[in-house]
């Protein structure tokens, strides 16, 4: 479950974008539903060419690199967003967004798969995946909105993201070290 965190947080913060630019940056909706748009285009066309290199170099040897990066570009990624709000800025944010997700994202279902027995496997990854995404995804909007709230800092969000990251690297960690999936 902590290796979903921080890909499902950030699928439902994909998802909230267009509601964080009308509310938090004064952008038209457009502009918000736009960045989803070329976020999704960018998941779309990146995570079979990830999942493809994950077989190839390891999965968690890809996941580690992106949460890491995640962790390290969420933050100055919207700082720069918040300090330049415009339709370009946006969409060069989620792009970026996009293809870190991407790179996080496409090993992570196999690596889910290889952690449960053959025999247990559809009720481990049923029960693991939905619980986690009620978790840590399905909350991710009232947490963002909560945070921005208490904080006053349009910034909240990535503080968010940033520790869902390093409960997803220790997450993938754990997974590599102890239990053996690469």
């Amino acid at each position: 479950m902590g290796a979903l965190a921080v890909s499902t947080a950030i699928s439902y913060l994909i998802t909230y974008m267009p509601t964080f630019a009308v509310r938090e940056l004064d952008l038209p909706a457009s502009t918000g539903f736009a960045s989803t748009l070329v976020t999704g285009i960018v998941l779309t066309g990146l995570t079979p060419v990830v999942g493809h290199l994950s077989d190839r170099f390891g999965r968690t040897r890809i996941m580690l690199i992106f949460a890491a990066l995640i962790l390290a570009l969420v933050y100055p990624s919207f700082a720069f967003l918040v300090a330049a709000p415009g339709f370009t800025v946006i969409l060069g944010v989620m792009f970026l967004i996009g293809v870190l997700k991407a790179g996080y994202f496409a090993p992570l279902p196999a690596m889910m798969a290889e952690l449960f027995p053959v025999t247990s496997r559809a009720t481990g990854l049923a029960v693991s995946y939905n619980i986690a995404v009620m978790l840590f995804g399905g909350t991710t909007p009232l947490v963002i909105v909560w945070l921005v709230d208490m904080t006053g800092s349009k910034l909240a969000p990535t503080f968010y993201l940033m520790f869902l990251a390093v409960l997803s690297l220790f997450s993938v960690v754990f997974a590599r070290r102890r239990l053996g999936i690469h």
